[in-house]
């Protein structure tokens, strides 16, 4: 039955796992485009960089280009202006200018004498003004880059006149040097707007490029990915189609190594599970069949065992009622004669007769718990509600435990707290509560006090007995209520009972709808308590 029932539960819990697999289909990506993607943006991305990379580098050798072409310039311009500043002439000087300014990234010129006088200039005063005083601070010997600016690039370039040695062996070497002679210097003042134009063109077109590429090189791994991963989905089918436990499909061995492998050990899970249904549904069959059987036997033992303590019952109540009867008239004739030897002052047989009474008593009233017991039992204990003196009540109940207390040299005390004149209970099974309670306090202690507390409200009664005896330990303490149970159960004893009070205490308390409780610590002694709703008459 038990695997019946596991088959059922695996069954049910199919949808649930078909529900999760769906919402992982619907809010997660599959192996084949996580893979798509991070091969995709790791090409253009790598293709990008690249493509930057190269541009930037491109770029760096154009602006290098440049500035040579715009020294070689400045250079030809300074050879041509020499005759201009040797003769002073403005006519050469504009030959020289017309010459430089044939180039298109050539903004403006201007020829410098030595003494920083504009021979002439292409440009306004003002820029001639700042161009010479940055000439103070850079100009050489040689062509020089001496400003660059956003848009364009400054040269300078001395103009040296060069004079001929015809006896150089006489020459000393710093008077070779005293024979170059700088006439003045050129300004040539270059555009950077060409230079600008091939950069971006140069960063579009590798970007261009760059982009392609990637198109080109996401388009050829996705077929590739797709060639890779076909035999993963069709293996991942395979397995859903295979979830519930009824196609146990086999998956086809193909794709990658790794992949192969994974469907080889799918299709041996497969033949197994298989294998291991059948063996299972075999034995289930076989289990439902002698649950079914061992099922019937348990019905039939339990209506016997009903049979059994419905007859034990009613052989308990039959035979309990048969020998109160004979046993309440031994005591009558015992207490009769007792009456009769006390008259005639013979002591030690009226002691004799007081302990055979007294026997008799004990007796009559184990018989009279074992027909509450087996009343109880038979269902048939019912509730006799009527108006009670609660207070005489319990007077009656501490004369009648008052011998058992002084018995055991015990100091028996009442408390009461507000008390209604008249409830409505079951006086027998309240005062059988109380005489149980106190007798038991009183056989469990010696030279100790016994404390009979009660008290009422409007919808409950309360009361309880506390007693200084032996106590009872805590892991006991779930026998107190147990029938024919002691807590102390060896044949070594202290105390002697049947162990039914305590039993038939707690199903007088259950029959009223009332909770009894029980307190104790060993040696110091026990608390019982009690709580009964109460009638309104």
């Amino acid at each position: 039955m038990m695997i019946d029932n596991t088959l059922v539960n695996e069954d049910t819990e199919i949808p649930t796992h078909r529900v999760q697999t769906d919402d992982i289909k619907k809010t997660g990506m599959s192996f084949k485009q996580q893979l798509l993607i991070l091969f995709v943006a790791s090409v253009i991305l790598l293709t990008l960089i690249t493509s930057l990379i190269t541009a930037y580098q491109t770029s760096k050798i154009v602006a290098k280009s440049t500035v040579n072409s715009g020294l070689q310039i400045t250079n030809n311009f300074a050879n041509q202006s020499l005759l201009a500043l040797l003769t002073g002439s403005t006519d050469n000087a504009q030959d020289a200018v017309n010459s430089a300014l044939g180039f298109n990234s050539v903004l403006s010129v201007a020829i410098v004498r030595g003494d920083n006088s504009v021979l002439l200039a292409s440009s306004v005063p003002q820029k001639i003004q700042q161009y010479k005083s940055l000439v103070n601070h850079n100009l050489t010997d040689k062509t020089v880059l001496i400003s660059e600016k956003n848009n364009v690039l400054i040269f300078a370039a001395p103009v040296i006149l060069q004079q001929d040695i015809k006896d150089e062996e006489l020459l000393d070497p710093n008077e070779e040097r005293e024979q170059a002679q700088q006439l003045g210097y050129v300004l040539v003042e270059y555009s950077k707007q060409e230079l600008h134009q091939i950069q971006r063109s140069i960063f579009i077109n590798n970007v261009v490029i760059g982009v392609v590429i990637s198109l080109i090189l996401a388009f050829i791994l996705r077929v590739l990915i797709n060639r890779m991963t076909k035999p993963l989905s069709t293996l991942s089918q395979n397995m859903k189609s295979a979830r519930n436990l009824v196609n146990y499909t086999k998956a086809d061995v193909s794709g990658a190594a790794e992949i192969q492998q994974i469907a080889l050990i799918y299709n041996q899970m497969m033949a197994t599970l298989a294998e291991q249904n059948n063996e299972l549904a075999k034995s289930r069959d076989t289990l439902e069949s002698e649950v079914e059987i061992r099922t019937q036997e348990l019905v039939v033992a339990r209506d016997s065992a009903l049979t059994a303590s419905r007859h034990k019952s009613e052989f308990l109540a039959n035979i309990s009622h048969e020998l109160r009867t004979p046993l309440q008239a031994i005591i009558g004739y015992t207490d009769l004669v007792r009456e009769d030897l006390e008259l005639e002052c013979m002591d030690a047989q009226v002691e004799d007769l007081n302990k055979s009474i007294r026997s008799a008593h004990t007796l009559l009233a184990l018989i009279n718990n074992i027909l509450d017991l087996a009343k109880i039992e038979a269902g048939r204990m019912d509730l006799n509600l009527k108006a009670v003196n609660i207070k005489n009540l319990v007077n009656e109940t501490i004369e009648t435990v008052l011998p058992m207390a002084n018995a055991n040299n015990n100091k028996l005390q009442t408390s009461f707290g507000y008390l209604s004149s008249t409830l409505m209970v079951d006086r027998q099974k309240l005062m059988q509560i109380f005489l149980n309670l106190l007798s038991n306090s009183c056989k469990f202690t010696k030279k100790g006090e016994i404390t009979f507390t009660i008290h009422n409200d409007r919808h409950y009664l309360y009361f309880s007995v506390t007693d200084t005896g032996v106590g009872i330990e805590g892991d006991k303490l779930q026998y107190v209520f147990e029938q024919f149970t002691q807590v102390d159960g060896s044949q070594t004893r202290q105390f002697e009972g049947t162990g039914l009070g305590m039993a038939i205490t707690q199903n007088f308390c259950d029959l009223m709808n009332g909770d009894l409780t029980v307190e104790s610590e060993v040696g110091v002694g026990s608390t019982f308590s009690v709580k009964i709703p109460l009638i309104d008459d």
